[in-house]
């Protein structure tokens, strides 16, 4: 479920001291809850940046202000991230594999929208087998065979060097690289912090609301 939070459910008890519904008071109200959504998704965007997030993630985190189109008293604004898992690098995780978790090593492909190809995706989009490892007393590996001699350590393998390593005519040495690691359970440790920037942007809100009340 997509990271979903109300300015106004942290906002304490700024909207309950509005209590005339008068058209100065509604459009400063929508003002402050608009600009302080800004703060808010300029703060998490930056959280994010600082994570080591790359920009589409960064521009991932929207708002939207209530109810749109016109000014309101109870004005509110929902800060949202658009992928799905965000809430993990908020929270932080543990998760457990069925029975293993395989992990994407440095030499795993990318593949649409700049995401790791996963194991159980692997063969349909590259067109060729994943291959089991096992080391004894060590974490069980997949990897694919590769055309190459020429595999840089703790570079992604393109998509075409993989797909040189189906051809049988093709020249150049064949070898077995690793390119996902099986783990038991992974813990994911907490990233960045959208929930703070909320929480700043909602304390200015009584100011940002004189602030545009007297406007």
């Amino acid at each position: 479920m997509p990271l979903r939070l109300t300015l106004s459910a942290v906002a304490g008890g700024f909207f309950k001291a509005i209590t005339e519904g008068e058209r100065p008071i509604a459009k400063a109200a929508t003002a402050a809850v608009r600009e302080a959504a800004e703060l808010a998704k300029a703060g998490g965007r930056a959280s994010i940046a600082a994570a080591g997030f790359s920009r589409k993630w960064q521009n991932a985190l929207r708002t939207k202000v209530y109810p749109p189109g016109r000014d309101s008293m109870r004005a509110a604004a929902l800060i949202y991230h658009k992928v799905p898992y965000a809430q993990v690098f908020e929270e932080g995780a543990v998760i457990h594999g069925k029975p293993l978790l395989w992990l994407p090593l440095p030499n795993a492909p990318f593949g649409a929208g700049g995401r790791r190809i996963p194991p159980a995706k692997f063969q349909q989009q590259v067109g060729m087998p994943l291959y089991t490892i096992r080391r004894p007393g060590k974490p069980a590996m997949l990897g694919a065979n590769v055309r190459t001699t020429d595999v840089r350590a703790g570079k992604p393998i393109s998509l075409a060097l993989l797909r040189r390593g189906r051809n049988p005519s093709g020249k150049g040495t064949v070898r077995l690289v690793p390119l996902y690691v099986g783990v038991d359970v992974a813990s994911i440790s907490k990233r960045f912090a959208i929930i703070d920037a909320i929480r700043r942007a909602a304390a200015k809100l009584p100011d940002l609301y004189l602030k545009h009340f007297t406007d």
